[in-house]
């Protein structure tokens, strides 16, 4: 009843709680890892975005750079052939107006003005050179015309180190952005975290007070149990106590009262028979029979009051008794006793000597309906404080792994073995006989 209470209140409240924890916890882990890779791809991009654009830059600086000194090295040239420098020089414009329409595609559309200022001072410096390439280069080696290139190419390197700049203060930008990302996720897993804690420690707390409570519980119907069990055992002791007593009451009557009524019947059909037979008439065959029916009856009598219980128990002790119990049991059953006593038994309690005489009659009373015995040993030893009494035959036997039938004979030895607070044991195999094993304490608290 109460393991069906606790399944029906605890357990529904657990699951759901710890459902919807794992819910929010995987919810909330799978949410993380997205929010991870996003931010991480966008790392990677501006990343990306920053070392393109910062390329780009140096690849336009490195073109002026190289139209420069295509510039000199075409003045420098005694052979006037100006065609090759003019064809590299249109490559190298073709090279930076890629480049240019690229950053246009990079660059936000607040950095428009910056770049259609590099676009001017590039399409300047371009046409600048074409002009000079189309002329004879001994006209060119002027100082103007020097200073000019010279002036312009110093425009595109200012207008590139801003862009660079504006470049770097984008890319700052950017990743500021992304470690304040970075911070809200860890924020978000820390909340996440201590939300699923909460719910933790409050289902634990809740669990544990619902467990202590079935606990308590349970110990209440555990002792409830335990004292029904007493007063059960209680009840069952008085009761054998009861049917001992019983029996000790209707063994005397059947000796004293019946058996001496018996005896005075027999001995008046004596006295019968024998003035009878001096008046001089015949044996009558009726009062020879009532006589042989008197006798028989009289030792039926006594057997009865013997086998509820022998007077020897109370008058000569547990030793003669069990002596007269193993000598009736042969000669009925035709079965070999071996009995074996050792110790003083003679100042035993009351309870302990009937309760063995008790063991021992059952023991032998199971050899006769299951064992089919040829020898039977009945050993009782007292050594060391204790009593020990064994049953022990060469039956059939029986396999003990399908569970000892307890029958009303072996529920009562158990119910004194454990009166007493001793042990029983019960050991036996198919074909191989069985072993009734029993220890008493001598003294019992």
């Amino acid at each position: 009843m109460v393991k069906t209470q606790a399944q029906q209140s605890i357990w529904p409240v657990s699951v759901f709680g710890l459902g919807f924890m794992l819910l929010i916890m995987g919810l909330s882990g799978v949410a993380s890892i997205q929010e991870t890779r996003r931010i991480h791809q966008q790392i990677l991009s501006v990343e990306d975005s920053y070392r393109h654009i910062e390329n780009l830059v140096e690849g336009i600086r490195a073109d002026t750079s190289g139209a420069d000194i295509l510039r000199r090295d075409r003045l420098l040239d005694s052979s006037g052939v100006g065609e090759d420098y003019a064809r590299q020089l249109k490559g190298l414009r073709a090279k930076t107006g890629g480049d240019l329409e690229k950053l246009r595609g990079m660059r936000p559309q607040q950095e428009s003005k910056v770049l259609d200022r590099l676009e001017t001072a590039l399409r300047d410096y371009w046409d600048a050179a074409a002009a000079e390439f189309q002329e004879s280069p001994l006209k060119n080696k002027t100082a103007s015309v020097r200073d000019q290139f010279a002036s312009q190419s110093k425009k595109i390197f200012a207008v590139t180190e801003e862009l660079g700049k504006l470049n770097e203060e984008n890319f700052e930008a950017r990743r500021r952005e992304l470690s304040h990302a970075v911070e809200n996720l860890q924020n978000d897993i820390w909340e996440t975290m201590l939300t699923a804690l909460c719910l933790g420690a409050i289902i634990a707390g809740a669990s544990v007070f619902r467990i202590s409570s079935l606990e308590k519980e349970s110990a209440e119907y555990q002792n409830a149990t335990k004292q029904a069990e007493q007063r059960l055992r209680q009840l069952s002791q008085q009761l054998v106590s009861s049917q001992e007593q019983e029996r000790k009451a209707l063994s005397r009557e059947l000796h004293d009262e019946i058996g001496q009524l018996l005896t005075a019947l027999r001995m008046e059909l004596g006295n019968v028979e024998r003035s009878h037979a001096a008046a001089g008439g015949e044996a009558d065959t009726h009062l020879d029979q009532a006589k042989k029916l008197a006798e028989t009856t009289l030792k039926t009598t006594r057997d009865i009051a013997m086998g509820l219980r022998p007077a020897m128990l109370d008058l000569l002790g547990l030793g003669p008794a069990l002596e007269w119990q193993t000598r009736e049991y042969s000669r009925r059953y035709k079965t070999p006793i071996q009995l074996d006593v050792a110790g003083d038994l003679r100042d035993l309690p009351d309870p302990h000597r009937t309760y063995l005489y008790r063991i021992v009659q059952e023991g032998l009373t199971n050899c006769a309906r299951h064992a089919h015995a040829k020898n039977i040993r009945v050993s009782l030893k007292d050594a060391n404080g204790q009593l020990a009494v064994t049953v022990e035959d060469d039956g059939v036997g029986f396999d003990q792994h399908g569970g000892v039938s307890y029958g009303l004979g072996l529920l009562g030895i158990t119910e004194r073995v454990r009166e007493l607070c001793g042990n029983i044991a019960i050991h036996s195999e198919p074909g191989k006989g069985t072993r009734l094993e029993v220890v008493l304490p001598r003294e019992t608290t």
